[in-house]
């Protein structure tokens, strides 16, 4: 009996001290970029965390918190222990460059020019070309990415934007090939007899989306497959 105390009190000595350990774990600038890249990235942010990987901060046994420092940059970034945090630092980004000594071949194969926003985008502005600018970026960073500006000019912003984000289709609202009220090409019957007039689209749609369409000699109603822009394929008789 005496020997199982002892075996007690030694295995909870044991894990006390494996407890204060864990508590007083140090953390470094390695622990700080690997997180506050990981939460960069998910935000399509890739830019390099300016951190020494062996500088040591204070202990946190608590999760690390990363955050936007200022609203309309990425350049400062902001890490916290804990929430209510215990203790926070800030430390700076930048883009990463471009190797100046790599041939022309090499940029090519590991490089790809996409499109950032330029500036802070408000929820439902329309894109403009001032308000893009095309960057180089590791090609491994393209994924879902425009490489045209003129892809997205005209278009919708769907949410706030901040400056020098990835435009990706989550950002953007596609543009209608027909909206309300537009007069429309109504075009029915088949590739080598067709039949051809107007009417007034009734509501919106994309390429592909059924909406209804007022036929402007008849006054008839009907729903119509949108083809193209301001054109339209009755799904029922328009006569």
């Amino acid at each position: 009996m005496k020997r199982f105390f002892k075996l007690c009190a030694m295995l909870f000595i044991l894990i006390h001290a494996q407890t204060l350990s864990a508590e007083e774990k140090l953390i470094f600038g390695a622990d700080l970029k690997r997180i506050a890249q990981s939460y960069l990235a998910e935000r399509n942010i890739f830019n390099e965390v300016l951190i020494s990987d062996k500088r040591a901060y204070f202990p946190c046994a608590e999760d690390i918190y990363i955050e936007q420092k200022n609203p309309n940059s990425w350049n400062t970034i902001k890490a916290s222990c804990g929430s209510p945090a215990t203790w926070s630092i800030s430390f700076r980004t930048q883009a990463y460059a471009q190797n100046t000594k790599q041939n022309d071949s090499e940029k090519t194969a590991q490089s790809v020019e996409i499109v950032f926003t330029k500036r802070n985008i408000p929820k439902g502005k329309v894109l403009q070309q001032d308000d893009l600018v095309m960057k180089l970026v590791n090609s491994r960073a393209s994924h879902g990415a425009y490489l045209a500006t003129d892809n997205l000019v005209g278009h919708k912003a769907k949410r706030n934007i901040a400056r020098d984000t990835i435009i990706k289709a989550k950002h953007i609202l596609a543009n209608n090939a027909v909206n309300k009220n537009d007069t429309v090409l109504i075009v029915s019957g088949t590739a080598s007899l067709s039949i051809v007039t107007y009417g007034e689209a009734l509501t919106d749609g994309k390429i592909g989306d059924m909406i209804v369409v007022k036929n402007s000699s008849s006054l008839k109603e009907f729903k119509a497959i949108v083809t193209a822009e301001k054109k339209v394929s009755p799904i029922t008789n328009i006569n």
